[in-house]
């Protein structure tokens, strides 16, 4: 069964880049891109969440809490996309798995996503 991970993301392009990777990787690739729908818990629970850092007007850390004081969500986890290095200490305190700076090479975005989902 493909690993399933949905894309938090407000930007179309930013979107179409990392459905791109993550299909051709051979992952179920579902986005988001408003507050009203990731509030309203309005989607299928995934195996992993991609956060981009600046997302309507909600932080990247708001939506972690948001999603790790779920307890269906609260174990999946959350990887937190910027191009702010400085927001890695933020991201690791809101309870984020892992922080990917960018911009980024391909390959250790990839290898990134297997550590996150243990594969």
């Amino acid at each position: 069964m493909n690993k399933s991970i949905l894309i938090i993301e407000k930007n179309i392009e930013n979107i179409l880049f990392y459905r791109k990777i993550l299909i051709g990787a051979g992952y179920k690739v579902h986005y988001i891109s408003s507050d009203i729908q990731l509030l309203k818990y309005n989607f299928a629970i995934p195996d992993l969440f991609i956060i981009n850092s600046r997302f309507l007007t909600l932080s990247a850390g708001e939506i972690c809490q948001h999603l790790k004081g779920n307890a269906q969500l609260s174990n999946i986890p959350i990887v937190i996309i910027s191009g702010v290095l400085e927001l890695e200490a933020l991201a690791m305190q809101c309870g984020a798995t892992a922080f990917m700076g960018k911009p980024f090479v391909v390959e250790q975005f990839l290898a990134l996503i297997q550590r996150c989902l243990g594969t």
